[in-house]
């Protein structure tokens, strides 16, 4: 008596099923995946915000400037940026890099309106956002006053991660924020006609 093989149905069947499950499952973990990512970023988010913070005590309770033209002797290629103001808190460049993106230079902006800013005129502190999620590669900066429409495409914030992007605050803190929460006036509180 011979061996019994499978037949052509049974093997397009179980075809059939791997494709299914494979079809349901894949997009399960492309999200974890970027879950990761969001994770990681808001790591670097984070320890960009404590960075910020160390600068902060160093200077004068003055906040970095956003950009400075000029030779410098800081850290480059960074040294006329933002990135090179916080440079020496940093410990490893990578943090500057989100790993969603393919960026080679800097993955966030910084809030335009701290440039230079005594941190003593900051009055909501958790709610005055420090840096966020790019959707531009380089040293860029946001501005209160291009943020308020956050569907522009003036608007440099990123909805980089699952339909939203990292924040980090001034006090030290981050989160992530899905895209319909975000705020105009967390770039600008103390303009005395913005109530929290």
């Amino acid at each position: 008596m011979g061996r019994r093989g499978f037949t052509l149905i049974e093997l397009l069947v179980v075809i059939a099923i791997i494709a299914i499950l494979a079809a349901i499952l894949f997009p399960v973990f492309a999200k974890a995946r970027e879950k990761a990512r969001q994770s990681s970023c808001l790591s670097n988010v984070k320890q960009i915000g404590l960075a910020f913070l160390q600068y902060v005590q160093d200077y004068d309770e003055r906040w970095p400037i956003m950009y400075w033209s000029g030779t410098t002797n800081r850290w480059e290629p960074y040294g006329i940026y933002w990135g090179g103001e916080i440079a020496p808190y940093v410990k490893n460049t990578q943090i500057f890099l989100c790993p969603s993106k393919s960026d080679t230079v800097c993955s966030y902006i910084y809030n335009q309106g701290l440039d230079r800013r005594k941190d003593s005129d900051i009055q909501y502190p958790a709610l005055t956002v420090t840096i966020c999620d790019s959707t531009s590669n380089g040293w860029w900066a946001l501005d209160g006053r291009d943020m308020v429409p956050f569907d522009s495409p003036r608007c440099r914030i990123g909805a980089i991660h699952n339909e939203g992007a990292n924040f980090g605050y001034c006090d030290g803190h981050a989160k992530w924020e899905k895209r319909e929460n975000w705020k105009p006036s967390s770039f600008r509180p103390w303009d005395p006609s913005w109530i929290p």
